[in-house]
């Protein structure tokens, strides 16, 4: 279930089906865009259109979901594979992130930094399934 779910949320937030304000929900909001010119505070209550929320953390939820299932034949080299896996992912997302602070900029640099926060999950998901896919082979 949760892959299905991460197809569905990936698709409406890169597809651009989310772009419009389908209807607006009222919401808190930490810092909202009146700080700059009304300073009064860091909380406000502002209108806002959930769906790009609600599609984040459904792909959220599903990524850790994926990322954390056990596996049908765990073992004590499953846990060493997941660790060596999150370590390269977790470098592999700062080396990526460091490109991304030096050369990229503006608007697209908040883009980025969407992509961003779920890097890590999609590279160790890639990371750690292809290495189990190798050990289970190569143990035939």
């Amino acid at each position: 279930m949760s892959i299905p779910s991460c197809a569905a949320c990936l698709y409406l937030l890169l597809s651009g089906v989310l772009d419009c304000d389908m209807f607006r929900l009222p919401a808190l909001a930490i810092f909202p865009d009146s700080t700059v010119t009304d300073p009064e505070g860091i909380f406000a209550v502002t209108e806002n259109d959930p769906i790009n929320e609600i599609a984040m953390l459904g792909l959220l939820a599903s990524l850790c979901l994926i990322a954390l299932s056990k596996e049908k034949d765990e073992d004590e080299m499953t846990g060493l594979i997941r660790m060596q896996s999150f370590a390269w992912s977790f470098w592999t997302t700062a080396a990526v992130l460091a490109f991304g602070i030096i050369f990229i900029y503006g608007v697209t640099f908040i883009e980025f930094s969407f992509v961003a926060v779920f890097l890590v999950f999609i590279l160790y998901i890639v990371k750690f399934n292809l290495t189990m896919h190798k050990v289970r082979r190569c143990g035939r």
